[in-house]
């Protein structure tokens, strides 16, 4: 795990841009405190921050050169299968001088070329350089796991593993209005998008061709599939292969020459990931307990979980004072707006888990593939439509007369009664874009000035069916929402965090089985449950499902306040800025704080980073 960065002049290319690499390297230390070096090129360089995690010797520092000299790799991340690579693609009359997946993934391009890529299983960003015909091969993860972003000067082509980076190669800052307005719905700006015109995200399972000309070529080498498998096999039969397939992702990804521990929640899919991680070897879990919100605390479950499986366990009790102090430190490294709030707890929870090791195992990834969230019982609902949405559908017009807010429990049945009618007067892909907003379209456009969004049909395909519908949050939400959220936190401690529900023969193969195995009238992630049932605790699969959420609304009227008042309710900044109606602005709060927090959370975030980039 580590930071990249780089810059590919083009024949115009002035020689002191090359100079910038260092100090773009260097805004990437947290993502690798082990180890910086550059190497130039003639009319390129790169950049690379270490977190060492296999073969931490120097000799498998980056920028590295392969073994001929004709090659050279900066590299994120990690290849689960490199061994097998090694013995496929070279003979034994060939010597490696290290043992990490850094020179194995260079050595291997050396040899195959960049349909290498098919081959490695694992999480990455990198780019290679090919001396033999002057030309770079850049490539990202099939999931987005890890990032990597670039952009396309008059002179040059800058990449790195965060947009902090690319700016230090003096890119003009300009917001892309659109972005901004879809970020506002959404929580986040899906990729290829930034919050910045001319920077964009290198969508997952998509490479980048640069030729000696400076010409640049996208081309995507792998897209999750939805057609049934021609091989009939049973509800049973498809959960014995789910079990087996976790418990290989899981052992794939415990390959490390560093401490590795697991984060649980207590919930199904972190506890299924502690559970199969301790059965292969002892292993330390983590957990975060929140000590003056009792509502949102889960760490009850994680003790009873760590207790059934017999993992060494650590907790932390966090105070609501420790949270904020973490969210400020996360904001300060904000790259671009990002509204989901659970980051908070991640980041409080990396930073814990830091403390006792390098690398961690997450439940990321389950809720997508296997349909955990509760959107997809709404959707399914609706493609199903039986008593239950009979019932919700008449009681709607009296439940929308409620006050609507997360933060209550009728007021949370009023929300969802409201949104799941307004749904069913849509088609599904409407249906399914209005279920994942945070804040209407309609509001956003009277917040904004200038408001203006992402086509709808750039970021989500048409839709017909459930399998449909959790592929898109595969390549929506988990991409651009969760795994980034989980990337930005733990990074920021230098923590890795590995994702075993993402090996992609897991997840190929639980999208060639029909939904009804995944959801029913009956529960969600039915498939995960049964293949685990004899290996958990009951209650792990019975109770509801609980997210790491966080008390905005309580914090709006406490010690958010301040904040509130100098970002949102100044009426001459917002008017200086000419971003924002300051008189919509107003109305959210008139409205209350509760049934608005998403939208005011928004704002916020996009405020502190506005100031942070444009203002200081």
């Amino acid at each position: 795990m580590c930071g990249i960065t780089g810059i590919i002049g083009k024949p115009n290319a002035s020689d002191s841009i090359f100079n910038q690499t260092l100090s773009a390297c260097s805004v990437l230390s947290h993502r690798g405190p082990d180890n910086e070096s550059i190497y130039n090129g003639a009319g390129w360089s790169f950049g690379h921050r270490r977190l060492s995690i296999l073969d931490t010797t120097e000799k498998a520092n980056q920028p590295m050169i392969s073994a001929d000299g004709n090659f050279i790799i900066v590299f994120n991340g990690e290849i689960y299968n490199h061994l097998e690579l090694r013995k496929k693609h070279f003979k034994s009359g060939f010597t490696f001088k290290t043992t990490s997946d850094t020179e194995t993934l260079l050595e291997a391009y050396a040899t195959v070329g960049p349909s290498i890529v098919n081959e490695l299983n694992g999480f990455f960003a990198f780019c290679i350089y090919n001396k033999n015909d002057d030309s770079f091969f850049i490539s990202r993860d099939r999931f987005g796991i890890k990032p990597l972003v670039f952009s396309q000067q008059h002179d040059f082509f800058a990449f790195g593993s965060e947009i902090k980076s690319i700016l230090e190669y003096n890119i003009d800052k300009k917001i892309d209005r659109e972005a901004l307005g879809t970020y506002l719905q959404l929580s986040y700006i899906p990729a290829p998008r930034t919050i910045y015109q001319g920077i964009y995200k290198l969508e997952a399972g998509h490479n980048l061709f640069i030729n000696a000309n400076r010409e640049v070529t996208k081309k995507s080498y792998y897209q999750i599939t939805c057609e049934p498998s021609d091989s009939e096999i049973s509800f049973n039969e498809a959960s014995n292969k789910v079990h087996e397939l976790v418990m290989n992702s899981v052992e794939k990804r415990l390959l490390s020459d560093v401490p590795v521990g697991s984060f649980l929640s207590g919930g199904v899919d972190s506890s299924v990931v502690a559970y199969c991680a301790n059965k292969i070897k002892p292993i330390e879990t983590f957990s975060i307990g929140f000590k003056d919100e009792p509502t949102f605390d889960e760490s009850t479950y994680a003790r009873k979980v760590a207790k059934h499986i017999g993992s060494k366990h650590h907790e932390i009790e966090i105070s609501n004072d420790a949270l904020l102090e973490t969210q400020e430190i996360a904001e300060q490294n904000l790259d671009e707006p990002f509204a989901d709030s659970s980051s908070i707890a991640v980041n409080a929870l990396s930073k814990f888990t830091k403390k006792h090791v390098t690398v961690a195992l997450s439940g990321d990834g389950a809720d997508e593939i296997f349909s955990g969230y509760n959107k997809h019982e709404g959707l399914y609902r609706s493609l199903n439509p039986g008593i239950k949405t009979t019932m919700l559908k008449a009681a709607a017009p009296v439940l929308k007369k409620l006050p609507q807010s997360r933060d209550s429990g009728l007021g949370n049945v009023a929300r969802k009664a409201k949104k799941f009618d307004d749904g069913l007067k849509l088609n599904l892909t409407d249906r399914y874009a209005l279920w994942a907003k945070f804040t209407a379209k309609n509001v956003a456009q009277k917040l904004l000035v200038d408001f203006k969004e992402i086509p709808q049909n750039i970021y989500m395909p048409e839709l017909n069916n459930f399998n449909d519908i959790l592929k898109v949050d595969c390549e929506l939400v988990l991409q651009n929402d969760m795994l980034k959220k989980v990337d930005s936190m733990s990074m920021l401690n230098s923590l890795e965090v590995r994702t075993p529900f993402l090996d992609h023969e897991l997840v190929n193969f639980v999208f060639s089985l029909p939904d009804h195995y995944k959801i029913n009238g009956y529960g969600k992630k039915l498939l995960l449950k049964n293949a685990f049932k004899q290996a958990l605790p009951e209650e792990i699969f019975s109770r509801k499902k609980h997210g790491f959420e966080v008390p905005l609304a309580k914090w709006f009227e406490g010690p958010m306040k301040n904040k509130l008042s100098q970002f949102l309710l100044n009426k001459e900044l917002i008017v200086d800025q000419g971003i924002f109606n300051h008189e919509e602005v107003l109305k959210l709060f008139n409205q209350g704080l509760k049934p608005n927090r998403d939208t005011i959370w928004a704002i916020l975030q996009f405020q502190i980073w506005y100031f942070e980039h444009f203002l200081k």
